[in-house]
């Protein structure tokens, strides 16, 4: 038996041909069934062509018969015996005769299901948009959107918004405020993908459509932007956007919107470094929170001020677990599935400082729910997040693998910052195997990388570990350059995780610059240690 969408090219062929021969009420119900799709329910069939159910039975058992059709099953669904059939009916239809069939489709669906189940949504979507219902079209694609922004699959989400859009445009009266909030709402999926620049457009034009007057959808298009040039490390764009969007906030009373501006405002801190600034933006905006309910946004609070703690010391690190559990568990509820893994990757870094068994646990977790809502780039960087962890645990191929793995996802998404990491821990693999001009070139090529994306802390870092490299291979006086510069950018504030082994390099770098004769081979334990 040939299974549906396969056969032979002389099976195809015979097919294609026996099309020509068919009787007009044949041709007519493989028209409706092309229509519906690669497979079919027989009682939506018979309700969209009407008639006698019983004469549509015994044409559909004809185009069995003729193997043009295949019957599942149970009898109750059907489908195409070669892909090839459906698309050359499909396809020979005009767009007007297309037009009704989908529309009558879709009409046939409502009347077998009133209630309107969400597994049938998105085919009534997709049936009133080609049938050119636009009000039908809108509503049923902008609900079949919401469905699949709770599975956790933005690209169908998307693919929904955008036709949603699309009959926005075509409906009567004055649309210009929900246009620009559904310009929002897609920028807000293309973000999440990892698509800021296709977020960036979308949030223009929808500030285009709302005008310049302050209104809530307008400051939070303002913050939007804002978040796509804190992204692409724009700070000073970010930071006027987000004041901008605070004093719109504010003027409308808007306590979860400045709540927002004020966790954006601790992001940016945060990545600068101003770990202290960072934990207090964070702390207002969880009092406007507390006095306002938007869990989505206090979720993803959570995460930022676990993260802000993770950076302040080990006497803390148990306050920043404790807020990344709090996160996970109320982004779970909301269905938030990007941040469960942005929430999982940061517990996973900041538990695996001391667990590196149970670090590697928390990213797998990560990787999990990055891929369930097809991020590339949180599962690329849940991936070079476990390198030091294998390292710890002498798991070095198994490092080296996560690192090429997570280089080509980061490749994809177009991540700066990410292969600036990649490059790092590929010194760090490479340092482990005793290829120390490899490894310089990478921490070298990291530093470039941090340079240039304005990353203090990871420049520092990266200083750290090629002044290291150095000392092991008697370069006292490219390590004492190395060590100043990390020094200088105040490494051990920027990375307190750092702070005792930067500190250990200063005193070994002091006691081998004074010591008489030749400079000291570094001890075995030296050469084998990696800092978390």
């Amino acid at each position: 038996m040939v299974a549906a969408g396969s056969g032979t090219v002389a099976e195809s062929e015979g097919r294609l041909a026996l099309l020509d021969r068919l009787d007009p009420e044949q041709r007519r119900t493989l028209a409706y069934a092309s229509a519906i799709g690669r497979e079919f329910d027989f009682a939506l069939l018979v309700a969209a062509v009407g008639g006698d159910e019983e004469t549509l039975a015994e044409q559909v058992e004809q185009l069995v018969h003729l193997g043009i059709l295949r019957e599942r099953t149970g009898g109750e669904r059907f489908a195409f015996a070669l892909d090839e059939v459906r698309t050359q009916i499909y396809q020979s239809l005009t767009a007007s005769r297309l037009r009704v069939l989908h529309r009558k489709v879709a009409e046939a669906m409502e009347r077998l299901h009133p209630e309107t189940p969400d597994e049938i949504l998105s085919e009534l979507g997709r049936h009133y948009f080609l049938g050119k219902v636009p009000e039908k079209s809108y509503d049923f694609n902008r609900r079949a959107a919401d469905i699949a922004e709770l599975a956790g699959d933005p690209e169908e989400a998307a693919h929904h918004l955008e036709r949603a859009r699309i009959d926005l445009k075509t409906l009567e009266g004055d649309h210009r405020v929900d246009e620009a909030q559904l310009a929002e709402r897609l920028g807000n999926v293309y973000y999440a993908m990892g698509d800021t620049r296709a977020a960036d457009r979308l949030y223009r034009e929808g500030l285009d459509l709302v005008g310049s007057r302050a209104s809530e959808t307008r400051a939070r298009l303002v913050l939007a932007r804002a978040e796509v040039a804190r992204e692409n490390r724009e700070v000073a764009v970010a930071i006027r956007g987000a004041r901008q969007a605070l004093e719109m906030f504010n003027a409308v009373g808007a306590l979860p919107g400045a709540a927002s501006v004020h966790r954006v405002l601790g992001r940016i801190a945060f990545h600068s470094g101003k770990y202290v600034e960072a934990l207090e933006e964070e702390m207002t905006a969880l009092d406007l929170l507390q006095r306002s309910s938007d869990p989505r946004v206090l979720g993803r609070l959570c995460t930022d001020i676990g993260n802000s703690f993770s950076m302040l010391g080990a006497e803390v690190r148990e306050d920043a677990i404790t807020w990344y559990e709090r996160a996970i568990d109320h982004l779970v509820e909301e269905g938030d599935w990007v941040e469960v893994a942005r929430a999982h990757l940061n517990l996973g870094i900041t538990l695996g400082e001391v667990d590196p068994a149970g670090g590697l646990e928390q990213l797998a977790r990560a990787r999990e729910y990055a891929e369930r809502a097809h991020e590339l780039r949180l599962a690329g960087w849940a991936l070079f997040a476990g390198v030091e962890m294998h390292l710890a645990l002498g798991q070095l191929e198994a490092a080296e693998w996560e690192n090429q793995q997570a280089g080509r996802l980061l490749e994809r998404a177009a991540d700066p910052l990410g292969n600036q990491q990649v490059a790092m821990n590929a010194g760090l693999i490479h340092e482990r195997r005793g290829q120390w001009e490899e490894a310089e070139t990478s921490y070298r090529q990291a530093i470039d990388h941090a340079v240039r994306l304005e990353l203090h802390p990871e420049a520092a870092e990266s200083q750290f570990h090629l002044a290291r490299l150095l000392f092991k291979t008697r370069d006292l006086s490219g390590a004492r350059a190395a060590y100043e510069v990390a020094r200088a950018s105040n490494l051990a504030g920027l990375k307190p995780a750092l702070a005792k082994p930067f500190s250990d390099l200063g005193r070994q770098l002091d006691a081998a610059e004074v010591l008489p004769g030749p400079e000291p081979r570094p001890s075995e334990s030296d050469i084998n240690h990696d800092s978390a």
